[in-house]
């Protein structure tokens, strides 16, 4: 009995060093949420993509209940974060969902959020503006598990952001078109 309290608390070690791991990366990173935070310097031949994936959590984070009555379960979320215009991001949610119209079918469903916030730190408390689309991605799923597995293969591999926005709230110009 004594040797399952011990392996029980080394575990429980371990997980609380993960914790701590984690809170001195958030500390040295001070709260910043994506890799690069400093824009390419002037004239550089390639300044990497506009939209920086946010690799908090391995890249992939609980997404939450974001599909309404379609969602059948948890979902995963993806972010990514604008190089040049602090504050705005795109988040990708994948989820598995029943066809409301056939409620045989299970599928796999992504919402696309497009956000501008005051504090990337707090993307949700500071939003000033953001839309949503929600599209069928897959679908004849047999189970509820299988196209949760596939939502979150699907979360795991999505690695660039393929928007065409600029950051920026529709209300603000700018060249590239808002949406």
């Amino acid at each position: 009995m004594s040797v399952l309290r011990q392996l029980a608390q080394a575990a429980l070690g371990l997980a609380l060093l993960g914790h701590v791991v984690r809170l001195l990366a958030a500390a040295v990173n001070d709260g910043k949420p994506h890799a690069d935070p400093e824009p390419a310097p002037a004239g550089a031949s390639d300044p990497g993509p506009a939209w920086v994936r946010d690799q908090r959590g391995g890249g992939v984070l609980p997404g939450g209940d974001v599909g309404g009555d379609a969602q059948l379960d948890e979902s995963f979320s993806v972010r990514f974060w604008h190089r040049d215009q602090p504050g705005a991001l795109v988040g990708y949610r994948y989820y598995a969902a029943l066809d409301l119209d056939d409620l045989a079918t299970v599928s796999v469903e992504r919402q696309t959020e497009l956000l501008v916030c005051t504090d990337p730190a707090d993307p949700g408390g500071t939003e000033v503006w953001s839309d949503y689309r929600y599209e069928a991605m897959e679908s004849g799923f047999g189970s509820v598990e299988a196209a949760t597995a596939a939502a979150r293969r699907a979360a795991e591999g999505h690695l660039a952001c393929d928007e065409a926005w600029s950051g920026r709230p529709p209300w603000e110009s700018n060249s590239e078109g808002s949406l």
